[in-house]
């Protein structure tokens, strides 16, 4: 089987990521936060409920320490409010103040205007095509990734 390098790229990402540093440059530089920062804000943005710490890691985009350390410069900025659960002590809840409201109405244009960008030329059935392959390629990198999971299936060659 011939490696297609190309795939492994555009599954690491680093075309997007450097996209979405360029785009977002301006508001992190305009309220000094940083990427992590913005990041996890358009996420509890959209969280509703899946707002803890953990459904953050859940992501696997960010370490515990990122993320705690991003909460942290966001409550103390006044844009998260850090509440503890009642149930579990462990578990805290993260929700957006008013204060950010501003940010978030710039956040949603930048990623509006990047999914412009991203889809320029993409017809609809590409749009569903490209879905149902994200789809199946992360449930084959999850599958592998459960513990004491060989990457094999019904005994073949991952």
């Amino acid at each position: 089987m011939n490696v297609n390098y190309e795939i492994f790229t555009m599954l690491y990402g680093m075309k997007f990521r450097r996209f979405m540093e360029k785009m977002l440059k301006s508001i992190e530089e305009e309220y000094e936060l940083n990427k992590v920062d913005l990041q996890i804000m358009f996420y509890l943005y959209s969280a509703g409920d899946k707002n803890s710490s953990k459904d953050i890691m859940e992501l696997e985009m960010f370490t515990r320490g990122h993320i705690s350390q991003s909460l942290g410069r966001l409550q103390k900025k006044g844009y998260v409010l850090i509440e503890q659960d009642p149930e579990d002590r462990r578990c805290t809840h993260n929700n957006l103040t008013e204060r950010a409201d501003e940010v978030i109405g710039k956040l949603r244009k930048v990623f509006e205007r990047m999914q412009t960008v991203i889809m320029d030329g993409v017809t609809e059935e590409e749009r569903l095509v490209l879905a149902g392959v994200i789809e199946k390629v992360n449930g084959n990198i999850d599958r592998m990734m459960q513990p004491g999971r060989d990457g094999k299936k019904n005994g073949s060659q991952p």
